[in-house]
């Protein structure tokens, strides 16, 4: 049980840390390529987290959104998905490792 709490205790520090070193490497480098994040943070805090949400957003579109949108506004049907699914996708699995628009 002391394994899981260091465990889960070291997963919420990186997660706090991620967005300071994403701040720090985007004061530094402000070209028009996009936001420079560390690699190491990427691979291992932000990667994951993507997949993450794109699963969950991909569960939240298929129940709630698709019924619902279905039913009032059946033509709007991309709008949710790409909010939802295809940009946390898109992080996730297309952008460069340590580079993100």
């Amino acid at each position: 049980m002391r394994i899981g709490s260091a465990f889960l205790t070291l997963v919420m520090a990186l997660a706090l840390a991620a967005p300071a070193a994403a701040t720090s490497a985007l004061s530094r480098d402000e070209g028009d390529a996009g936001v420079s994040v560390p690699l190491v943070i990427d691979a291992i805090v932000l990667r994951p987290l993507g997949l993450a949400m794109t699963v969950m957003g991909a569960a939240f579109y298929a129940f709630p959104v698709v019924p619902l949108t279905a039913i009032t506004r059946p033509s709007d049907l991309g709008k949710p998905f790409k909010v939802l699914v295809a940009t946390p996708g898109r992080f996730t699995f297309v952008d460069p490792l340590g580079q993100h628009p």
